[in-house]
């Protein structure tokens, strides 16, 4: 198939799918007309801050408690690197990198804070 019959029918296809679109938009329910059903929210009356705050303070308590896992595994890495320095290095890189991210997840939301307190 030459090059211009595949860009034809590939645009011929974008316009037949944009008219299909435009006419059951015009086609869908009149609001007036429709018998609308309310479906209730099952996570309460609740925002979607609230819901993005509630789902932030649980990734955040997974990753402190991820943080505290990995504390102990780097120290069960020096106890156990039998003097080898690549070993006790390997294992103070990997303290030092989550001492850093808990230190970050642990300030995130008094950072979001202050931005908004800021901006707003």
């Amino acid at each position: 198939m030459p090059k211009k019959q595949k860009i034809y029918n590939v645009v011929k296809f974008y316009l037949s799918f944009v008219l299909f679109c435009v006419i059951l938009c015009l086609l869908g329910p009149i609001p007036a007309q429709a018998d609308f059903i309310e479906i209730p929210n099952p996570l309460g009356d609740k925002s979607i801050t609230e819901i993005i705050d509630a789902v932030a303070a649980l990734l955040q308590m997974i990753a402190i408690g991820l943080g505290i896992i990995m504390v102990v595994w780097s120290g069960i890495m020096i106890m156990t690197a039998a003097g080898s320095e690549e070993k006790v290095t390997k294992a103070k890189k990997t303290l030092t990198w989550t001492i850093i991210g808990v230190a970050i997840v642990v300030s995130v939301k008094f950072i979001v804070g202050l931005l908004l307190e800021i901006l707003v």
